[in-house]
């Protein structure tokens, strides 16, 4: 029985990226169980993948103050835990960015920024909302005060456009919601279109939108 339970103990040691090893990067330290998917957990936040639907849901970090210290790799690579893992291939002559959940920039060592480019972290953006009005948003909620959590997510009402393939699902929208640290949160919201605004919206719509419950 002793072996047994050592043996087990080194399964569930080599295998923390699937499940229960990374509550502290959820609001709240609580996971927000979303049905049918998967929890990878990486250095300093965790994925809510759907690994049939290839679609990230969110994303969400243990927030930094003091990130954006490393400089930024660009080394975008499949994620080795996922058989058929998006590739950065995928994205090739689509038109879309590889648009980040939780931005390069939240970075604060050379192992979070790398993590920060696993393709599983990704999804097919509108250059014009990754490259201005949600590149703004991210550059602002860096800049807030008292922030504890920060959670990403992609919205993929009706979308049937897919990329690559991996058949990589096109989001048709975005939001992101601020956890602060005496418990208010703000909210936004963006269209996966060509200069799409970023709005401020109740937290109510997202989780109408989403199907999942965030508090």
């Amino acid at each position: 029985m002793k072996k047994l339970l050592i043996a087990l103990c080194l399964f569930v040691s080599s295998t923390p990226a699937f499940a229960g090893a990374c509550d502290q990067f959820f609001p709240n330290a609580k996971e927000i169980v979303v049905p049918g998917t998967t929890v990878l957990c990486n250095t300093f936040y965790a994925t809510v993948y759907d690994v049939n639907k290839k679609e990230a849901i969110f994303s969400t970090e243990a927030f930094l103050e003091h990130a954006n210290k490393v400089e930024r790799t660009n080394n975008f690579h499949a994620d080795p835990r996922l058989k058929g893992s998006p590739t950065p291939g995928d994205y090739d002559r689509t038109g879309f960015d590889r648009g980040h959940l939780v931005p390069a920039a939240d970075s604060a060592t050379d192992a979070e920024m790398s993590d920060t480019f696993l393709m599983t972290n990704m999804t097919p953006q509108q250059p014009s909302v990754n490259r201005l009005s949600w590149k703004n948003l991210e550059v602002s909620v860096r800049e807030m005060k008292n922030v504890a959590y920060v959670l990403t997510g992609a919205l993929y009402n009706g979308s049937t456009k897919t990329i690559g393939s991996h058949k990589v699902p096109v989001p048709t929208g975005y939001y992101k919601i601020v956890y602060f640290k005496d418990g208010t949160t703000k909210t936004y919201q963006a269209d996966n279109t060509v200069k799409a605004p970023v709005v401020e919206v109740p937290l109510s719509k997202i989780e109408t939108l989403s199907g999942i419950k965030f508090h």
